[in-house]
């Protein structure tokens, strides 16, 4: 009685072992598959969140730097504006906007993510940290001024992006003249 247990078991056990896999391997299938992983959740097993935003790459080249959480926050955001599918280059805080600065053009978000500015870098002539007042109530204005070309009438057009204080007029300057580099470089 006994032996023929044990030579039942012997032959039935792996059988059921072998569908216990293949059950197992359907659930995490299916799990996959679906949206919100309904085989991890039946099993009590939760996917783990994404703790910190993806590393940027740089440049053309994407090149792999020491991990930024503000630059990967910046590379994250730019793909949620015209800038997809550019290649990050870096970004500039200036004050309550954020200058996105591609491999190829640049942008200005306001504090409520509205685009404010787009331009291509190939379009800019020159850019300079300016000073201006303003004459209606003489309050002094430090920011970039940057001259385009226009392509049809040969026409130039300044534009001037105001910042915070001069720091941050200087990063943004420097920022914009290495994405012009790039370009020309081209």
């Amino acid at each position: 009685k006994g032996v023929g247990k044990g030579l039942l078991g012997l032959v039935v056990k792996p059988v059921i072992g072998i569908s216990d896999a293949a059950t197992d391997v359907m659930i995490g299938v299916k799990g996959s598959v679906q949206k919100g992983g309904g085989g991890l959740h039946q099993r009590g097993m939760h996917r783990r969140q994404q703790l910190r935003p993806r590393r940027a790459f740089y440049g053309e080249e994407r090149a792999l730097r020491a991990y930024k959480l503000a630059d990967a926050i910046a590379a994250a955001l730019m793909m949620k504006t015209k800038l997809a599918g550019d290649r990050y280059l870096s970004h500039c805080d200036i004050g309550d906007r954020v200058a996105l600065l591609s491999t190829k053009r640049f942008l200005i978000l306001s504090k409520d993510g509205n685009e404010t500015k787009r331009i291509k870098f190939k379009h800019v002539k020159s850019v300079e940290v300016r000073s201006i007042t303003d004459e209606s109530d003489g309050k002094v204005e430090v920011g970039v001024a940057i001259t385009r070309r226009s392509g049809k009438d040969d026409m130039e057009q300044v534009e001037f992006i105001t910042c915070e204080n001069k720091a941050s007029a200087i990063e943004l300057y420097t920022q914009l003249k290495r994405g012009i580099s790039l370009t020309v470089a081209n």
